[in-house]
């Protein structure tokens, strides 16, 4: 029999709410730090690896059996510091599946389904769902094709993609308004600190740990030029550095409407900051697409409907163009532009973004590898496997076939069927979702619409630990809140008061 509680702190129990902990909380958390011991212990000692997992095993079903909502945040908070604290406990691969502190996250979301099929998350499935129940049978399957290697890869690959898409069973049954409220609250006070980590990283210098790492698992993409490299924080990569600034900047934008005016400087002061560290961080794509989720949230906002909504996105887009076009002018005056790594990174941006065709652009490799994902579901439409586009593949010693983006990926690990399955997931939930943020025009709604917004091309991307699994998991709450007043359209607001005027005269 499963266990209910009572969830304390409404909607408008504020900022504090959240912060205080109950018996469950408390055990949620204690459960969490002692998973995390257990996990550094076998990535120090191989030969208990067996034994402290069935004595973790327990102790995390016992977890998320009392308190399942409150572990969905106690996870989020784990795989958002997951990158330091490997770096600080020298964790490294220890094992043929690499480092076991990976499988801590994992193993929840493994427990976090049981429990939330047991409360419906399987009933009254929409055509989304449907949807995203055949692209992971997909994944599943695929899991066993012989021309990605060897049956390793096929389980490491399953652990990038499949398991964070598990998280939409879990959204669609367990996250609802206060869990997620509480949630995004998290993802707000995490981006500013690890926006601030990257910032000290960027002008202070990384501190020993980090050094570590990048002498020993660095990769060609973390260096600009030759002499600067990007910050990632407390994250395994600079690209999961960016993407989460991006969340976490869409959720600190969508809020900004409740702050209470006393505060407004704080949170404009944390939009600034974690937007600044954004733009230093380098990632262009987390750029682009934050601009697209903002254009498109405040579509929403003011009930536009979904194809002028497209356009508001590509307009942000160009307003994010003109700014960085007004930037490389003024920078041009200035003989220190590129004497910093600051200036080299800004630069970077501004070469990328204001000539996206031109040498200093990366846009064009994007659609390169894009198409002949592409290309490749139609020339081997059985895919290669979902190992092949994960980090999985070096553990035969083969090349990633990741193309980058989502769409590459599916057409090369999932083939034809699986390219055509994930373009329906795509279609139907961002549908769903901006359809849900016009209607309630609330900060969970318009938040959630520019969470998928931001990760549009990396739900199957299960390497970028901490904000992978969030897009499955928002998806699952849009499922499940999308047909609760499915007899409301979405309208300009002209559109609304004339049909309001109009029911009232019927």
């Amino acid at each position: 029999m499963a266990l209910s509680l009572p969830v304390r702190g409404g909607s408008g129990s504020g900022a504090h709410s959240w912060l205080r902990m109950g018996p469950a909380e408390t055990v949620v958390l204690l459960g969490l730090l002692v998973a995390a011991l257990f996990g550094a212990l076998l990535a120090a000692s191989v030969s208990l690896h067996i034994l402290l997992a069935l004595a973790v095993c327990p102790l995390v079903l016992a977890v998320v059996w009392m308190s399942p909502r409150s572990t969905i945040v106690g996870l989020a908070f784990w795989l958002i510091a997951l990158g330091t604290v490997r770096r600080l406990l020298g964790s490294g691969n220890s094992s043929g599946l690499g480092d076991p502190l990976l499988l801590v996250g994992p193993a929840v979301l493994v427990l976090l389904l049981v429990v939330a099929c047991g409360r419906g998350a399987l009933r009254n499935r929409s055509p989304l769902a449907n949807a995203i129940g055949l692209l992971s049978l997909l994944v599943l399957v695929e899991a066993l094709n012989p021309l990605q290697g060897g049956l390793l890869v096929g389980l490491g690959g399953l652990l990038f993609v499949l398991v964070p898409m598990l998280a939409f069973w879990v959204g669609r049954s367990l996250l609802d308004d206060v869990t997620l409220r509480r949630l995004f609250r998290l993802i707000a006070v995490m981006s500013v600190l690890a926006a601030a980590y990257g910032l000290f990283q960027q002008f202070v210098g990384f501190p020993s740990w980090d050094q570590r790492w990048i002498a020993s698992n660095g990769y060609v993409a973390l260096k600009i030029g030759n002499d600067v490299t990007r910050a990632f924080s407390s994250f395994s990569s600079a690209q999961e550095y960016a993407a989460f600034l991006s969340v976490g900047l869409v959720v600190l934008v969508s809020t900004i409407r409740n702050v209470r005016r006393v505060l407004l400087p704080v949170q404009l002061a944390a939009i600034g900051l974690v937007g600044f560290a954004l733009v230093l961080a380098s990632v262009r794509t987390s750029l682009v697409l934050t601009a697209a989720a903002l254009g498109a949230m405040a579509a929403a906002r003011v009930r536009l409907r979904p194809g002028i909504a497209l356009l508001a996105g590509a307009l942000a887009i160009l307003a994010l163009g003109i700014g960085l076009s007004y930037l490389s002018s003024s920078a041009q005056t200035s003989t220190s532009t590129t004497a910093n790594p600051s200036g080299q990174l800004l630069q970077h941006d501004i070469a990328g973004i204001t000539d996206p065709t031109g040498s200093g652009s990366s846009l064009p490799g994007h659609l390169s590898e894009t198409v002949a994902g592409i290309k490749s579901a139609f020339l081997q439409p059985i895919g290669y496997g979902t190992g092949s586009i994960t980090l999985a593949s070096h553990l035969d010693g083969l090349t990633n076939a990741g193309k980058e983006n989502d769409v590459g990926n599916a057409g090369t690990a999932l083939g034809l069927l699986g390219l055509f399955v994930y373009v329906v997931v795509v279609a139907r939930g961002m549908l769903g979702s901006y359809r849900l943020a016009a209607r309630r025009r609330d900060t969970l709604a318009l938040a959630a619409l520019g969470l998928l917004v931001v990760m549009i091309s990396q739900w199957l991307n299960g390497d970028l630990y901490s904000v992978a699994w969030l897009a499955w998991l928002i998806l699952g709450w849009v499922d499940h809140n999308a047909h609760s007043d499915v007899s409301q359209p979405v309208l300009s607001p002209i559109g609304s008061e004339k049909a309001r005027i109009a029911r009232a005269v019927a």
